[in-house]
């Protein structure tokens, strides 16, 4: 049997939806929005939680290689100084549909980003998210349409995509050429629609297996590649939204979640957790920053 994997507050301040946590090494701090919050907070390394409201509700935050934060946000990308709240808008993504927002985004191992949108209602029909491929500050491509709930991405090798479409209760794993970030073909997929709850956020560890958050699951699950369930982490709360690893050696694993409504009693959800997998994580990869 394999042992229970504890898990603690990694900080007091509560998010109506948690996501997107981030590692930033250079100032060991773990970033995180809260999505309709329109939040951005930041877990230093003394243990206190800073929090910056935005001025756009942002699906993700990302790292720059200059020092900033890259948010997917309703406009597109923008880029912010965690310092003095400086913003510089970077490419538009649908922004003339109030009805659509940014979720999940991350940047592959050659500086492109991957974002995805959906609307507000995504469990309702019709279904037209869609997953977009932005290279520098170019236009944003579009690479998959007719999304449910676009959500959490992960490259296991420069040429291969982990990416979880909610409402699909899989992880499709896709072929992608590694020079030009064209998505190939779906070479295979971990079906986890057995399991509690909707698959959300995604990350990788070192070993090259996947960490997968549940959402109305309660818990993150450990799989390898051909699916193979590894590990479960339960935790006290359901709504369970994404994962990154942290820390000086990259052994923490953060879990972010979400309150059901403004009202939510429970006081364990919209927290962020962390725990010790017994595995390390791998750094996020840094968006390249182009004359802005």
């Amino acid at each position: 049997m394999i042992p229970a994997v504890p898990v603690e507050f990694a900080s007091g301040t509560v998010s109506e939806l948690g996501e997107s946590p981030r590692w930033d090494a250079a100032r060991g701090v773990l970033w995180w929005v809260d999505i309709t919050g329109s939040v951005l907070h930041g877990l230093s390394p003394d243990g206190s939680t800073t929090s910056r409201t935005l001025e756009r509700h942002a699906g993700a935050v990302n790292l720059a290689d200059d020092g900033r934060l890259l948010l997917a946000t309703t406009s597109g990308l923008e880029l912010l100084d965690p310092a003095t709240g400086a913003s510089t808008f970077v490419t538009p993504i649908e922004a003339g549909s109030p009805e659509r927002r940014m979720n999940d985004a991350g940047v592959d191992p050659a500086g492109r980003v991957w974002a995805g949108t959906m609307r507000w209602d995504a469990g309702e029909p019709p279904h037209d998210g869609v997953l977009y491929r932005i290279d520098g500050d170019g236009p944003p491509v579009p690479v998959l349409t007719g999304l449910g709930c676009p959500n959490g991405l992960a490259w296991p090798t420069p040429s291969m995509l982990a990416y979880i479409d909610s409402l699909t209760g899989r992880i499709a794993l896709w072929s992608v050429d590694p020079t030009t970030g064209e998505l190939l073909q779906e070479t295979g997929s971990i079906d986890v629609s057995a399991f509690d709850g909707i698959p959300d956020g995604l990350t990788l560890d070192a070993d090259g297996t996947l960490w997968a958050a549940f959402w109305n699951g309660g818990a993150v699950r450990r799989f390898a590649l051909d699916g193979t369930l590894i590990t479960t982490i339960e935790l006290p709360t359901p709504l369970v939204t994404s994962v990154a690893f942290g820390g000086e050696s990259l052994a923490t694993l953060y879990i972010t979640t979400a309150t059901s409504d403004a009202a939510d009693a429970d006081p364990a959800a919209g927290r962020l957790y962390r725990c010790e997998p017994g595995v390390r994580g791998t750094l996020p990869h840094r968006w390249p920053v182009v004359a802005h």
